[in-house]
């Protein structure tokens, strides 16, 4: 198995619209687990920044990536997001080299 690639996005919800956001979230991490090379994937809210969410997300392959941004789930759940968020979110791919588990 090759190294996995990372997936970390970043957003911050108006307070009013955090339960809508978190509801799109939940249906498409749901469906998103069970894509052909997810390893992992999940949302966290901060602990000293409420309505500000972290997902974290772990893949096979960078492909398995760029086919999960493709997906009718995920666009979907970008549509719901995009009219719940404070900013545009950043989202970052990472292609480590390695990656050490302990």
């Amino acid at each position: 198995m090759s190294d996995p690639v990372i997936v970390i996005a970043r957003a911050r919800v108006m307070p009013e619209a955090r339960e809508r956001f978190l509801t799109a979230a939940h249906e498409c991490i749901a469906v998103t687990r069970r894509e052909h090379g997810c390893l992992a994937y999940d949302v966290h809210e901060s602990a000293t920044e409420p309505h500000f969410f972290v997902f974290l997300q772990s893949w096979e392959h960078r492909e398995h990536v760029d086919r999960h941004f493709e997906q009718p789930h995920y666009r979907s759940f970008l549509s719901v997001a995009g009219a719940c968020v404070m900013e545009p979110p950043v989202i970052e791919v990472i292609e480590p080299r390695s990656v050490d588990r302990l």
